[in-house]
């Protein structure tokens, strides 16, 4: 009677023990994330475009006038092989007579704005987007702006702030 309590004892231990041994599975997950490094903004581009210090009031006297076409270029440089393209955001108080094109005029002139656009037909009001792939390592933004009246333009300063963010591809 002793062998066969001690058989049973023995084997409920090692049953005891192999089921304490085996355990849930565990999944793990690994994650990670590839992005494209950004590019160099050049530091020729130009901050301050200057739409003339002479445009006529009466050249902007009726709705939809404009001063002279300004064209600039906004560069990128030094892109990373690994990166294909940009992708700009235009941010800006726009006016909202035409929020895809103009940007709310901030100086003393009334009844006008500034226009910025990338081509004669793609405006570039605030929150438009505007995707350059890379050559020759970098991008080049040509963009063109100019005063627009929105009738009857009073004698003042024409000012707009425009900022540009980019997303790298």
């Amino acid at each position: 009677m002793k062998r066969t309590l001690l058989f049973f004892l023995l084997i409920s231990t090692l049953t005891g023990s192999a089921s304490a041994m085996a355990s849930d599975d565990v999944q793990i997950n690994i994650t990670g994330t590839i992005v494209a490094s950004p590019c160099k903004v050049d530091p020729t581009n130009p901050t301050t475009i200057a739409l003339g210090d002479d445009i006529q009031a009466a050249d902007l006297a009726s709705n939809g006038a404009r001063s002279a076409m300004v064209e600039f270029h906004i560069k990128l440089i030094d892109c990373p092989a690994g990166t294909t393209g940009v992708t700009a955001t235009f941010h800006g108080a726009s006016e909202s007579s035409m929020p895809d094109w103009l940007y709310a005029n901030g100086g003393t002139a009334k009844n006008v704005a500034v226009l910025l656009q990338a081509s004669s037909v793609y405006g570039m009001g605030d929150g438009k987007t505007m995707y350059i792939p890379i050559t020759d390592g970098g991008v080049d933004y040509p963009l063109y702006t100019q005063a627009y009246s929105l009738g009857a333009a009073t004698p003042g300063t024409i000012s707009a702030a425009i900022t540009m963010s980019f997303v790298y591809n």
